[in-house]
């Protein structure tokens, strides 16, 4: 039971990192109003739409990144905090209804949606995912498109710090997946060896889904690219779901995850990465958590 809490908290902590869009707001109205600067990136050099290429300055930001995600602190106010807590709670209610929710994706599942899903999920599966930003890659070389080769190398950093930090928290808390029958609250905590049927927390194909789409969405800010985009992460994390693979907390904080290192990555290549996405460790009684905060 106590592995369960302390997970939970976990869980809830890192839900929380979907209120910042509404706290960023604040900020950065502040900003424009004459307020506290804000945070600049280490790369100081780094213009708005920076190129990015595959050399040696790409995969020094990979350690760059990394270490500005992991160490930057995080700095909420009063009203930062009143908006994590309020969150929190939406996150314990999500969690309470797990077996809920599950039955009922079960229950209204059909043959039509399954397909759909399932052609869908590819998008949240490495081995499709790599040929596919690959070719991105190869296409933005051969017609010298500097903003398609850009694209591709930010997705597969995106990908990549996201499956570390997913791969973590699946061997940190070791949550049993739906298909066991165990419930929701089947919690195995730290193990360096887990089942595959015990890393349910969090959901790798929506981490995976939505670290790519956020990347793309962000680099071509139209109507049609994040629709498509985040329809298809969208439909990747559900269809876990439906296919009772994950339970529907799982899912939602994986591709909080997914999203907002893709922002940050993003961030990072426009001079704004320092400190836009951070985690803080947190204590509430006998419980350990952590905390992830995002700027925009």
């Amino acid at each position: 039971m106590k592995n369960a809490l302390n997970t939970f908290v976990l869980m809830s902590m890192l839900f929380t990192c979907t209120a910042l869009p509404v706290m960023a707001q604040t900020t950065q109205a502040g900003a424009e109003a004459g307020g506290p600067p804000q945070e600049v990136s280490e790369r100081k050099d780094v213009p708005l739409d920076a190129a990015v290429e595959l050399n040696k300055e790409y995969f020094k930001g990979y350690v760059t990144d990394l270490k500005n995600i992991v160490t930057s602190p995080a700095r909420w106010d009063t009203c930062d905090w009143i908006t994590a807590v309020a969150v929190t709670g939406v996150a314990a209610g999500l969690y309470d209804n797990d077996a809920k929710i599950q039955k009922w994706a079960l229950d209204h599942r059909t043959t039509t949606t399954n397909n759909i899903g399932d052609d869908t999920t590819l998008a949240g599966n490495g081995l499709l995912t790599v040929p596919i930003v690959g070719g991105m890659y190869l296409y933005g070389y051969l017609a010298d498109d500097g903003k398609m080769r850009k694209t591709s190398l930010l997705s597969v950093e995106s990908f990549i710090l996201t499956g570390v930090f997913v791969q973590v928290l699946k061997h940190a808390t070791g949550r049993h997946r739906p298909y066991t029958d165990d419930g929701p609250s089947a919690w195995d905590g730290p193990r360096i060896h887990n089942s595959g049927s015990h890393m349910s927390f969090p959901s790798g194909h929506g981490s995976s889904a939505f670290s790519i789409a956020t990347v793309i969405a962000s680099e071509y800010d139209n109507v049609i690219v994040p629709t498509l985009a985040y329809g298809v992460a969208a439909i990747t994390a559900l269809n876990r779901v439906s296919h009772n693979a994950h339970w529907s907390s799982d899912t939602l904080v994986g591709s909080a995850i997914g999203y907002f290192t893709g922002k940050a990555v993003v961030a990072s290549h426009r001079g704004g990465g320092e400190g836009r996405l951070s985690f803080a460790p947190m204590v509430i009684g006998d419980n350990i958590g952590m905390g992830i905060t995002y700027k925009f």
